[in-house]
């Protein structure tokens, strides 16, 4: 099994990573199985928003900054934007950490299962709970982001009145690409659950 890059990290820096206490190892945190084309494009676009975090630092440094030389209160624009870079940065990233297998879950249990039943319970999981509320919540947020974009929805957190339509625009993208993230995980489930074992990624 190819390493990932919790390990990969840690072996770069001379930190030894107790991978089976951190479940990077178990054979279900890797995407082998799903289609290879969501998680390139999950893969892709979670590394593309961890750049934002790079506006983000120089947002609140910049505010921090005129603080202290006692320029102002703050900039007025720096706590709605630094807000919105956020905010996309997380959601954009929704998807990634499915993928990476990145999100709480109990795996001190799960690991204890057959393969068959790991898979079965995660066919459960999100075939029956989460890909329908996500379709839901796809709707819902489609429906929220074309409200606020048609009525030029602004800013009430600061005096800046600055945009806010471009964040609520953020949310159906996100949650389309977490949706696709997650047929993705149930496609993986179906065939180890037929199978009886989990498939190794691609190289």
């Amino acid at each position: 099994m190819t390493s990932t890059t919790d390990a990969e990290v840690a072996a770069r820096y001379g930190v030894s990573v107790d991978e089976e206490a951190e479940g990077i190892a178990e054979p279900w945190n890797t995407d082998g199985g799903g289609i290879r084309a969501i998680g390139t494009l999950s893969e892709w676009v979670g590394k593309a928003a961890a750049w934002l975090t790079l506006p983000l630092l120089v947002v609140l440094g910049g505010s921090a900054l005129w603080r202290s030389l006692d320029l102002g209160a703050s900039i007025p624009w720096a706590q709605d934007v630094g807000y919105m870079i956020y905010a996309t940065h997380f959601l954009l990233g929704a998807a990634f950490t499915l993928k990476r297998s990145g999100h709480i879950r109990t795996d001190f249990e799960y690991r204890k299962w057959s393969v068959k039943k790991q898979a079965g319970m995660d066919i459960f999981i999100y075939g029956v709970l989460f890909i329908p509320v996500m379709i839901l919540a796809l709707d819902v947020s489609i429906a929220f982001a074309k409200r606020s974009i048609d009525q030029g929805e602004k800013t009430i957190l600061s005096p800046w009145d600055g945009p806010l339509w471009p964040l609520k625009l953020v949310l159906p993208i996100a949650i389309f690409l977490w949706l696709l993230q997650s047929i993705s995980e149930l496609v993986k489930s179906i065939r180890a659950f037929r199978k009886g074992e989990w498939e190794a990624p691609i190289a």
